[in-house]
């Protein structure tokens, strides 16, 4: 039941994410982007994920790489775990190590930092949520 809920609720986002484009512009919906102008790990992502719908995957990557990559990988994830919920097996989850964890917090810390970068380097203006 609970696959199936998520699933619902998902389908239920991103047909809201669909019909409310949110690269028409207007106020950034983010609130780091909102109050101090920089970019947050997930600015874009709303985009990205518009993108993502529409079978843009570049375009997704240019909202936000991490969401344009993870999304499908997380897809693939619920997927797995409806399949398994369905045959009635449990899904059996690794435990993510602890100095995982923090890795991957240092890795979102540190691409929130080079995309607000003010350099005159293309891959580093590329990771920025506003490259259009």
């Amino acid at each position: 039941m609970a696959p199936a809920a998520t699933g619902a609720a998902l389908v239920a986002g991103c047909a809201a994410i669909a019909l409310w484009d949110p690269g028409d512009g207007g106020v950034a919906v983010c609130w780091s982007k909102a109050l101090f102008g920089i970019d947050c790990p997930l600015c874009g992502g709303l985009r990205a994920t518009n993108s993502l719908m529409r079978g843009d995957w570049l375009a997704a990557a240019d909202h936000n790489v991490l969401v344009a990559v993870g999304l499908p990988i997380l897809a693939v994830l619920w997927a797995v775990w409806l399949i398994r919920s369905i045959q009635d097996r449990p899904l059996d989850m690794p435990r993510i190590p602890r100095a995982a964890v923090i890795g991957i917090g240092v890795f979102l810390l540190a691409f929130a930092v080079v995309r607000n970068l003010d350099v005159d380097v293309t891959w580093i203006h590329w990771l920025a949520s506003d490259t259009a």
